[in-house]
């Protein structure tokens, strides 16, 4: 008989930022970082220890009737099983019980199955914990009636204690915020403790190894964060630029679909090499997004160091990680740095894990119709440092779903294959609670004569070269699957948008300057689509080289639908007949907005 005890925290993003302070998105990120791992120093080995429960955690040649071994052990859940139930229900006891000491409103899903084969507990195991989802738990420390709260969550206050209190950075601060809530209470003390002024576990995640001991993340937005770095020349408008922030959030694709495969090919194996196998994927998907993150830290050190606005040495990178767990990353980057570090996460990220799960797939998944690697897909949401986190989150993470749908769109949503990575962008100018649908229909949405406009697609793949095309339309053309068939119609890509900001920036040969560009966006702003197209094409009548030209309707239809064959800059969603109509222009004047820094000198010299 087999016992699994399965454990997953949820809403790790909200629990994160809901203080809306950054010293306690920290501190709360390197808490959670240290729950769940295979080592020493995490909570869970911890747990075990107090409880005198033997483990493979650590070891996994150790093997008993009593043994529990851990299938998964990462990213903010474990599962586990034995074949004994009580040292399951022992360990379940101890580690609920220290979480509401340690966590104490954190969101959490668990279970207790059994079974007579280690994948039918699983099973058992999996849906009950989805269903545990719904149902209420409780929650400490109760703040009951006439208690006074933390106005920035609502719950029950507590005085901070000696550590805590030497956490908050000045005196005006402390007599502010001399109460907060019991979580608040407790980062604030592990800020302390675990020194995170200097160093963090989470953060050397990110860090390269060749630069460890050699660069700095900021705590500190307002006074730390090297918004401009040593590039005092640059002007007004490049200085206002790049005091934005990007919050960004990446997600991995196929996992579920990698998941069910292994499963199937697993069912017939022995319980032994179905325990290995999942802990072996785990922590390949880990390594995977590790390594994909330092590799894009790597280019963002390089970068600053070559464009001169940090010495090579101590460099205070221009980036705070927030999460990396399992297949999800999220982090604030200086905004005209976000969309570049994204680009080369998610590039990153495939060959990583195609290197990481290569023995995986070798062993139990050839044949299988895989492609051999996993992609990422993330939102990035441009904003004002001083913007409320939470707002935040809940808008980059519809801009996550919107890429993923992006993604999903290539083969569809009922394929084993997955998709290209994708990235979707947007920016707000003020702190809002809409949503992003809402957004989109306030902010970039326009009625004019023919109808209505959007003035930007959001989404965008991150790589669409002549190979990429040409490997999907041949998986398209060998597909057995009808939904798999479906030409591919979308093509835009951040390639194609960075080609054409190139080329609209040049003074020289540029049919249409993002200067007229952004005039031709006000314009369908005031509701004037006739004058907007009699501006667009005196531009382009005004170019008498047909070559430019045609290159430049060229570079116009990498970013459209094929549907649409007329090479004109705005289509018709859907239907030709339908009134809703779409372009790209906010999407070009947001990136050319938020280049690199070079890039932004260079597009001054053009206009």
């Amino acid at each position: 008989m087999y016992y699994c005890y399965l454990f997953e925290a949820k809403s790790i993003q909200d629990y994160l930022f809901q203080s809306n302070k950054l010293k306690d998105v920290i501190a709360a990120s390197e808490r959670l970082d240290r729950l769940i791992d295979s080592t020493k120093d995490s909570v869970l080995d911890q747990v075990l220890k107090a409880a005198e429960l033997e483990s493979d955690l650590l070891n996994r040649d150790v093997n008993t009737e009593h043994t529990i071994h851990f299938l998964r052990c990462k990213g903010g859940a474990f599962y586990a099983y034995c074949q004994q139930q009580a040292p399951l229900v022992s360990l379940r006891s101890t580690w609920t019980l220290t979480l509401s000491q340690l966590f104490p409103s954190m969101v959490y899903t668990d279970a207790l199955s059994d079974g007579e084969r280690l994948t039918d507990a699983m099973s058992v195991g999996l849906a009950r914990l989805n269903a545990d989802r719904n149902s209420p738990k409780r929650a400490l420390a109760y703040a009951t009636t006439i208690m006074d709260r933390y106005s920035r969550t609502g719950s029950a206050l507590v005085p901070l204690n000696a550590y805590s209190s030497k956490a908050v950075h000045n005196e005006a601060e402390l007599q502010k915020d001399k109460t907060v809530d019991l979580d608040t209470e407790q980062h604030r003390q592990a800020y302390q403790l675990f020194s995170m002024r200097d160093n963090a576990a989470l953060q050397d995640r990110f860090t390269p190894t060749g630069l460890k001991g050699e660069i700095q993340y900021p705590i500190d937005l307002e006074n730390q964060f090297p918004f401009v770095g040593k590039t005092s020349d640059l002007n007004r408008q490049e200085q206002e630029a790049l005091k934005d922030m990007a919050l960004i959030h990446i997600d991995g694709n196929g996992l579920g679909i990698l998941l069910r495969k292994l499963k199937e090919a697993l069912q017939d194996k022995s319980d032994e090499i179905y325990c290995q196998t999942f802990r072996q994927f785990s922590e390949a998907l880990n390594e995977a997004t590790v390594a994909a993150a330092k590799d894009a830290t790597q280019y963002l050190y390089d970068f600053i160091v070559e464009s001169g606005q940090a010495d090579v040495g101590k460099v205070v990178l221009p980036m705070r990680p927030i999460v990396l767990g399992g297949d999800d990353v999220t982090l604030l980057c200086r905004a005209d740095l976000a969309l570049t570090y994204s680009e080369h996460f998610c590039l990153a990220f495939k060959h990583h894990s195609s290197k990481a799960l290569a023995s995986l797939f070798e062993q139990h998944l050839t044949g299988s119709g895989l492609k051999p690697y996993l992609t990422a897909s993330g939102g990035v949401l441009f904003h004002k440092a001083s913007h409320p986190f939470m707002h935040s989150l809940h808008l980059v993470e519809a801009l996550c779903s919107t890429a993923k749908d992006l993604t999903k769109s290539v083969y569809g949503t009922q394929s084993n294959k997955v998709g290209p990575a994708a990235l979707a962008i947007y920016r707000v100018s003020n702190a809002t609670q809409s949503n992003f649908d809402d957004l989109i229909a306030q902010a970039q949405t326009y009625h004019v004569e023919a109808g209505s406009i959007c003035l930007g697609q959001s989404s965008y793949f991150v790589s669409m070269n002549k190979n990429d095309i040409a490997e999907i339309e041949s998986d398209k053309a060998h597909s057995v699957d009808v939904q798999e068939q479906v030409p591919l119609m979308v093509t835009r890509s951040l390639a194609d948008l960075r080609l054409l900001f190139e080329a609209s920036r040049d003074k020289q040969n540029a049919p249409i300057l993002i200067s007229k560009w952004r005039q031709i966006a006000t314009l369908l702003s005031q509701h004037n689509q006739v004058e907007a197209e009699r501006m667009y094409h005196r531009s382009m009548d005004l170019c008498t080289d047909v070559a430019i030209k045609d290159h430049y309707l060229d570079l116009m239809q990498t970013l459209m639908p094929k549907t649409n064959h007329d090479h004109k800059w705005i289509w018709s969603v859907g239907d030709k007949r339908s009134d809703v109509q779409q372009t790209f222009i906010n999407d070009l004047l947001m990136f050319s907005h938020f280049s690199p820094v070079n890039a932004l000198k260079n597009e001054e010299q053009t206009q």
